[in-house]
């Protein structure tokens, strides 16, 4: 069976939490992986954490939304330099952790939508993917790019346009990130795009279209886990579920109500929902 994660922003109510005690959460709740977000980066106790993983015997993915001071889509040359900088910063720290992957919004800032030429814009995010998958192959850890909905970003909204773009990049250590919150708005049928995206698929978020646990809203999960059986899917399967409006990471992700009444709980209910529906689908 495909090993299944939790985001750790899951249990974050601050940026800068401590990530380390989130590990055995994680674990206790079920879960064989942990995704942990590189926003404070600079600040994160690698090896600290690495070794944390290894004492709880769980495993690593890695996520990253890039902001408009890493801009690889920008016309200006010194700020795409900078954010290729960052991303390979944002791979080293993958490869320490042991991640596969480093997943998230890695081609262009998340939630900007700049007022400028964006087929110019996708240009320069091609010409700078190009540059990332170069240093994503050299430390052996694939990029892939998330495809979100209209209202998080402009580039990449369908797993279609993700395709195309994948195909201008042309790099084996460049896939598709999918997650069905997003596609739950953006796609005319969610297990049909999954299957379009085939042996490009890297990696997948699974959470409802209400941003709750998976098994909570309308989303058809049956015809995903068949899907990914379909394509022979090996990679992770992260719930990306953020429930807790608390502190600046609920503002951040703008969740603005409680959507679920324990944590834990759903936590537990959520690795065993994804664990039982992928052992039915035999993925």
């Amino acid at each position: 069976m495909l090993p299944v994660g939790l985001h750790l922003s899951f249990w974050q109510t601050k940026w800068s939490d401590d990530l380390e005690p989130l590990i055995k959460l994680t674990k206790d709740a079920g879960f064989d992986i942990c995704e942990f977000p590189l926003l404070q980066l600079e600040k994160m106790p690698l090896n600290r954490l690495q070794k944390a993983l290894d004492e709880n015997g769980m495993r690593a993915s890695c996520s990253i939304g890039l902001n408009q001071s890493q801009d690889i889509t920008s016309p200006d040359a010194a700020l795409r330099k900078q954010g290729i900088q960052f991303l390979r910063k944002c791979l080293e720290a993958a490869k320490t952790l042991g991640s596969p992957v480093l997943v998230g919004v890695t081609y262009a800032p998340w939630g900007y939508f700049p007022e400028d030429d964006l087929a110019s814009r996708r240009k320069h995010s091609i010409s700078s993917i190009k540059e990332v998958s170069n240093i994503a192959q050299d430390n052996e850890i694939t990029l892939c790019l998330e495809v979100v909905n209209r209202f998080e970003g402009y580039l990449l909204n369908s797993t279609k346009q993700g395709l195309d773009f994948l195909q201008e990049v042309n790099n084996p250590y460049v896939k598709l990130h999918l997650d069905t919150f997003h596609m739950n708005i953006e796609e005319d049928d969610i297990a049909d795009a999954v299957r379009s995206a085939g042996t490009n698929l890297g990696h997948i978020h699974c959470v409802d279209n209400n941003r709750k646990a998976p098994g909570r809203g309308h989303i058809q999960w049956e015809d995903i886990f068949q899907t990914l059986r379909e394509i022979r899917y090996q990679g992770y399967v992260v719930a990306e579920v953020f429930v807790n409006p608390a502190g600046e990471v609920g503002r951040g992700l703008t969740i603005w109500r409680p959507l679920a009444s324990d944590l834990m709980e759903t936590a537990r209910e959520t690795a065993d929902f994804l664990k039982k529906g992928l052992a039915h689908a035999n993925v």
